[in-house]
């Protein structure tokens, strides 16, 4: 055997970490980077990530082979040690020791003296930079730690605690080096290094603080800003929370800079003015009567400071004056140097997923310069499916829920950029008409609204939206939690309507007459729009609107009252015959204004005699003259263009009714062909027009506005169009009837709308049984089962999967399906050994689908397996089908799959007590499952984040999450999620001891019937009962609830 002072002079060896494993010997000696005994490998390596480079044999057979016999175990370490010595010394002779690899009794390590690992030098340079407080050294030691431990064993436990070592030392020297640049004046490398850690954790504060500071302190206070909204969305999206005081100050000092940068000279007085939008440019005719005090409160409203109710919505009847009222608003807003964009709904072209924002947004990108635009299109990439005027290239390719959180940051980003130098006002004309996207799109804005000087006016009609409209449920919920105050526009006093009568009439008209203006009144009950009508009519016509006449003055808009029919028949009767004929086409495109070109063409194609061109030009001067319609610009391809719309809806509702349903069914007809010509992209308004005129091909163009509107995950736009697709359908083609109820049911299931989701997908399945569709009745059915397992009743569900039909040319991704359907819903009902089985069906199945269509599968096949695993208490084998789950669902790159897997291997690391572990996983599932979509999922994802946060003693936030999870679960109705999240919340309110609290939690969760039957919930709640009553006994004795807690459980494992 070699002495001493042979080992002595072997060469030494480094082990190389970062980066990726390598080994490398200073005499030169080749070490190849794939061993050929991968366990050798790894055995090195875990020596090298142990601290003293040592690990005892036990330990380490446990981690190699965890589930082999002991013997077995010896064995395979006995011949994994050859060769890993032979690996490191190609030359080592038998029986000699090995110079690095070294065993002593139960303890194997490295030899210290002969073997350096280059992790352990890294860290040693960081604490010394750290001490010696030199820039340049701090720089390089960041460098070194900045390249990932391992990558190629990213997932593996044993390298968790020395990777969390890594970067409690880098988050201390990424603030150490930026304050040492900043000393040094080297404050450009600095900004480098903070934005380089920001865009890593965007969600930590403290680096955000001290990156904003330096923004503030280099006299960049919009910067300053951008960073601390930055930051607050990062902590609202992964944590539920707000930034702390010393930010929120910040941000305070930082606005107060940029006001003072962007002040007048203090020889102004008058702020300059901002340009109008194009729908307010033109001055109105008659000023205002009897709106003073709201025009006052739009006004203050407009120019508030940032922390005030963001949203105003001004409600009343139709021509109540909500819009003229807030344009005056608008108007003195502009000319205070605010900042104002207008966006109107447009009911003609359906419900266009985001269509109001698109409105007012395209309307002031219109006038601004092409490098601006520019701009904006580079700098906010996420518009470019909003705006395609803006010239962008197609966005990179994203799922919908990425699509949709991108646009909703694109025009947050805008709308800061644009209040970086001026308040902002945006205001949202009939909103009763936009879609429930855009509803969704001003509740993301309204919400992050508060700290940030963007203000919000909306106006609502009162009759318009039903009380289960999901867009009267998006407005109320932004009422309850008092993001907005409402404005009710009450009908004009008798005084005010004979000022505004009288001002209309002019001098010696009808109104003067005391007789004459009691009757506008009567007859107008105070109605601005129905007043001004009354006044320049005849003295004869008012004369024949008696009281028997009389309106409600509250018309429905499919309804207009005979006396305001009657009123617009008179007003057309004075009108030449082109251009009542012009108005019955233009009544006939909707709401929306219509350009000129469009509308010759209507004309020519959708009424006889046609009209032409000068014809129709010479028309609209007259209804214009009339004060019927008015010209506006029309944004089409980036530019404007001249248009035309009515004053107010009424109006053009009275006029399409004059028309013969014939009449409209063939104006419709050549809305719909013009509209394919010119804008064939416009499938929404297509489908509207198609529609109406029972064109054939309206299903097409249907079906085309559904998928669309699913595609921007605008869930309830889509089913508003398979709602209509599948009546059409109906009477003419059941099947095709039938696969699309089978989509609006999967677009019902993912926006958790349960209830209607099961009747829709029932009538699928019976449709497509009886039409002897089999492979589709079989989708039907999974997607069935899936539902009711979701609300709840997974017992329903297997049953109408074994009723389920099987046909012999189903494709074996259907037999798949079928086959995870059946395990899910199994592990709902607690059949842990109906789930098993038949995930080895699946299994069996899956191996037949090609190798591209594998991995979603599997992910989920195996994340089933995990928790079915987890709950019969089969930890180990639990946490090798978790592991296989998320490195699947990873490949697929599917959402949903990696937060469902992230979910189940976090629930490991609970089990098994690694706290730190459990929260990275939660908070990251957190993260991905606000990509699915899918309400239920990121609520549930949300109150395993509150049990993670619980565990490592933040309890403010887990407060915080768990509350937030109750919330979400409960606005869904009946999900399967609500007892999950109360169990959670139950749990934190116990462990911070607000014991009512948790009893609450406990008795709702009761109260949800079925839903509390599974028996996951059943045990927490049993769990959590004893507890309670363990720790009202301490507190009744005097006892610590610390010992309470200790005497029912642990909340580590859930035991």
């Amino acid at each position: 055997m070699p002495g001493p002072l042979e080992l002595s002079r072997a060469p030494m060896l480094s082990l190389h970490l970062l980066g990726g494993f390598a080994a490398v010997r200073d005499d030169g000696v080749e070490i190849p980077r794939r061993w050929r005994r991968s366990t050798a490998q790894t055995l090195v390596k875990l020596l090298a990530v142990a601290p003293g480079l040592r690990r005892h044999r036990e330990e380490v057979m446990d981690l190699l082979w965890p589930d082999a016999p002991m013997d077995s175990a010896v064995r395979n370490l006995r011949v994994t040690l050859h060769a890993a010595r032979h690996a490191l010394e190609p030359e080592l002779a038998p029986r000699v020791p090995s110079s690095y690899l070294v065993a002593e009794g139960d303890l194997l390590f490295l030899a210290p003296d002969r073997v350096r690992v280059d992790a352990d030098e890294a860290e040693e340079a960081g604490r010394a930079a750290l001490a010696s407080g030199n820039a340049d050294a701090t720089g390089e030691a960041l460098q070194v730690l900045d390249r990932e431990l391992l990558p190629e064993d990213r997932y593996a436990d044993w390298a968790g605690e020395r990777r969390r070592r890594i970067e409690v030392l880098r988050e201390l020297l990424v603030p150490a080096l930026a304050e040492r640049l900043l000393a040094d004046g080297r404050t450009e490398e600095a900004i480098g290094v903070l934005r380089e850690a920001v865009d890593r954790s965007p969600a930590d504060e403290p680096l955000n603080l001290l990156l904003a500071r330096t923004w503030y302190d280099m006299g960049r206070p919009r910067q300053a800003i951008r960073q601390y909204h930055a930051c607050r969305e990062a902590l609202a999206d992964e944590l539920g929370v707000r930034p702390g005081a010393a930010l929120e100050a910040l941000h305070r000092t930082a606005l107060s800079a940029l006001d003072a940068l962007g002040a007048a000279p203090v020889a102004r007085t008058v702020p300059e003015a901002t340009p109008l939008p194009p729908a307010i440019r033109r001055p109105e005719r008659l000023p205002l009567f009897g709106r003073e005090r709201p025009l006052a409160l739009l006004a203050e409203h407009a120019s508030a400071s940032a922390g005030d109710t963001p949203l105003v919505v001004v409600r009343g009847e139709a021509g109540i004056g909500k819009t003229r009222l807030v344009a005056e608003a608008a108007r003195h807003a502009a000319a205070e140097g605010v900042c104002v964009l207008w966006g109107t709904s447009h009911e003609a072209e359906g419900q266009t997923p985001y269509g109001v924002f698109a409105d007012a947004l395209d309307g002031h990108l219109a006038g601004c310069s092409a490098e601006e635009r520019s701009r904006v299109s580079a700098e906010h990439s996420g518009l470019a499916a909003l705006l395609p005027s803006l010239g962008g290239g197609p966005p990179a390719a994203a799922s919908p829920e990425e699509e949709r959180a991108r646009l909703f940051r694109a025009v947050a980003g805008v709308l800061t950029d644009l209040a970086a130098t001026r308040p902002v006002l945006v205001v949202l004309d009939d909103v009763h008409a936009a879609d429930p996207g855009s509803l969704s799109l001003l509740h993301h804005l309204v919400r992050t609204a508060q700290a940030r000087r963007w203000r919000f006016i909306a106006t609502c009609r009162d009759d318009t939206l039903d009380p289960d409209d999901v867009r009267r449920q998006v407005l109320d919920g932004i009422l309850r939690q008092r993001m907005a105050v409402e404005v009710d526009l009450l009908r004009l006093s008798r005084a005010d309507c004979a000022g505004l009568a009288a001002a209309a009439a002019g001098r010696g008209g009808p109104a003067e007459d005391r007789r004459t203006a009691s009757r506008i009144f009567r007859l107008s009950l105070g109605n601005p729009l129905f007043a001004l009508e009354l006044t320049t009519s005849p003295e004869s016509d008012l004369e024949r609107m008696g009281p028997r006449h009389r309106t409600t003055a509250e018309p429905a808009a499919d309804a207009v009252p005979d006396s305001i029919r009657r009123l617009v028949g008179g007003r057309l009767a004075r009108l030449p015959g082109d251009a009542r004929r012009t108005l019955a086409a233009l009544s006939v495109a909707g709401g929306t204004a219509v350009s000129l070109a469009e509308l010759e063409a209507v004309t020519s194609a959708g009424l006889h005699p046609p009209l032409d061109g000068a014809e129709v030009v010479a028309a609209l001067d007259a209804a214009a003259g009339s004060g019927i319609v008015e010209e506006r610009d029309v944004v089409l391809g980036g530019r404007q263009v001249l248009g035309y719309a009515f004053r107010h809806p009424l109006v053009r509702l009275a006029c399409a009714e004059q028309l013969s349903r014939a009449a409209r069914r063939r104006l419709h007809q050549a809305y719909a062909d013009t509209v394919l010509r010119l804008r064939p992209d416009a499938v929404d308004t297509l489908a509207f027009h198609m529609s109406v005129a029972d064109d054939s091909r309206a299903p097409v163009f249907l079906r085309a506005a559904a998928d669309r509107a699913a595609a921007l995950y605008a869930n309830d736009s889509a089913g508003d169009y398979y709602r209509e697709l599948v009546a059409q359908l109906d009477t003419t083609d059941r099947v095709a009837a039938a696969e699309a109820r089978l989509a609006w049911g999967n677009v019902l299931r993912r926006a958790a709308r349960y209830p209607e989701a099961e009747e829709v997908l029932r009538c699928a399945l019976r449709d497509l049984v009886s039409a002897a569709e089999h492979v589709g009745a079989l989708r039907a059915a999974v997607s069935l089962a899936e539902v009711l397992g979701r609300a709840g009743r997974p017992l329903d569900g297997l049953a109408v999967l074994s009723e389920a039909p099987s046909p012999k040319r189903s494709t074996v991704a259907d037999r798949v399906g079928h086959h995870l359907a059946v395990g899910a819903l199994s592990f709902y009902a607690g059949r842990i050994d109906g789930t098993m089985a038949a995930l080895r069906r699946a299994e069996l199945e899956a191996a037949r689908l090609p190798a591209e269509d594998r991995d979603p599968v599997l992910s989920r096949l195996f994340t089933i397996r995990a928790a079915s695993l987890l709950t019969s208490g089969q930890v180990r084998e639990s946490r090798g089908a978790a592991e296989a789950a998320l490195l699947t669902g990873e490949r697929s790159g599917d959402a949903a799959l990696i937060s469902s897997a992230l979910s189940v291997v976090g629930e490991l690391a609970r089990e098994e007590g690694r706290t730190q572990a459990a929260r990275d996983c939660a908070r990251r599932a957190v993260s991905v499952a606000r990509r699915t979509g899918d309400p239920t999922v990121l609520a549930f994802d949300q109150s395993n984040l509150a049990g993670a946060e619980l565990l490592v003693g933040d309890h403010r936030r887990a407060t915080a999450l768990a509350d937030a999870a109750v919330r979400l679960a409960r606005s869904l109705g009946t999900s399967w999620v609500l007892p999950y999240a109360l169990v959670g919340r139950a749990e934190v309110e116990l462990r911070c001891g607000r014991l009512a609290e948790a009893d609450e939690a406990l008795r709702e969760c009761a109260d949800t019937g079925s839903l509390a039957r599974d028996p996951q919930i059943m045990e927490g709640m049993r769990r959590l009962e004893q507890e309670l009553v363990a720790a009202r006994a301490a507190q009744a004795d005097g006892s610590s609830p610390a010992r309470a807690r200790g005497l029912t459980g642990n909340p580590a494992t859930g035991g």
